[in-house]
């Protein structure tokens, strides 16, 4: 499989939506003031839904927009109140109760938007430059039963978790979602990180993060099983022994060194998560490359 394709030519690809995915951009609620063109689904093409993709991706950020002026009232009104480590977890109480209200429902509407696009969610991972880094090219077909990305609060708030959503047609492995959790332990003055992940079970000869390779042993050529790069090495399970700390206005985490794949997690759930489609219709290294 190639790399994926840019958003012009992605789009110049294909000529008409399916049948199905007009009738489910049809079904979108009203409410998001979406005002569908009164085209036949025959007529209906991907530059349309794309516009219509557009539009739903505005309503999230004029969400957001709404939801940081809410954030910074709440902070305001708080944060004398409590340590760091308390405004920390209250907040997030706060933002997960806020961002069920209101957040829940559009990101449903986009996931029924996005599901009949091709490769919507790898192409959005991989624009970013990051991201790209990690996803081999034996990935990519795979990713392709992508669905959908969610991300949530840990139970005690102090972590949380990403839900990676694939096709049940997915020919490369029997899990239908993939998790990545990360828990914070209480070290004193600073935070350890527990990273824990789903165990993917493989089909038969389609594992993605091991390659089998020759060696000469002696006189004999023997096979070995060897790990290879793949993005679904990030769902492996790890204990980060570097300690981290809340920055200065408990927003986030900071150490000396921070784990790739938290890294990688921050950016799925702050970036890749609410600006999907933004990340679809983008490529890093090609703004870049246009503003050089």
């Amino acid at each position: 499989m190639t790399e994926p394709c840019t958003s012009k030519r992605k789009w110049d690809q294909f000529v008409h939506v399916s049948h199905k995915a007009v009738q489910t951009q049809m079904e979108i609620d009203d409410n998001l003031g979406l005002n569908m063109k009164d085209t036949t689904p025959a007529e209906k093409t991907f530059r349309e839904l794309q516009e219509d993709l557009r539009k739903i991706h505005a309503k999230i950020v004029e969400q957001e927009e709404i939801f940081m002026k809410e954030r910074a009232k709440w902070e305001a009104e708080n944060r004398c109140h409590y340590s760091k480590n308390e405004f920390f977890i209250n907040r997030c109480r706060w933002e997960t109760e806020y961002k069920k209200r209101h957040f829940q429902s559009v990101y449903e509407y986009r996931r029924k938007a996005v599901k009949d696009v091709p490769r919507f969610w790898v192409t959005a991972m991989y624009a970013n430059k990051i991201i790209r880094k990690e996803i081999a090219k034996h990935d990519q077909d795979a990713l392709e039963f992508l669905k959908d990305i969610k991300s949530c609060r840990t139970d005690d708030l102090k972590g949380f978790q990403l839900e990676f959503m694939f096709d049940s047609s997915n020919p490369y492995f029997k899990n239908e979602v993939l998790t990545k959790k990360y828990e914070l332990k209480d070290g004193g003055e600073c935070t350890f990180l527990m990273a824990v992940g789903t165990e993917i079970n493989w089909y038969p000869g389609k594992t993605l993060t091991e390659s089998i390779e020759k060696m000469t042993i002696g006189s004999e050529v023997v096979q070995v099983v060897q790990t290879c790069q793949s993005f679904f090495n990030f769902f492996a399970t790890k204990t980060h022994r570097t300690s981290l700390c809340l920055d200065e206005d408990a927003d986030k985490l900071e150490g000396n060194i921070i784990p790739l794949d938290y890294a990688i997690a921050v950016i799925l759930r702050d970036d890749i998560v609410p600006h999907a489609i933004s990340w679809f219709n983008y490529d890093e290294e090609g703004a870049m490359d246009e503003e050089d």
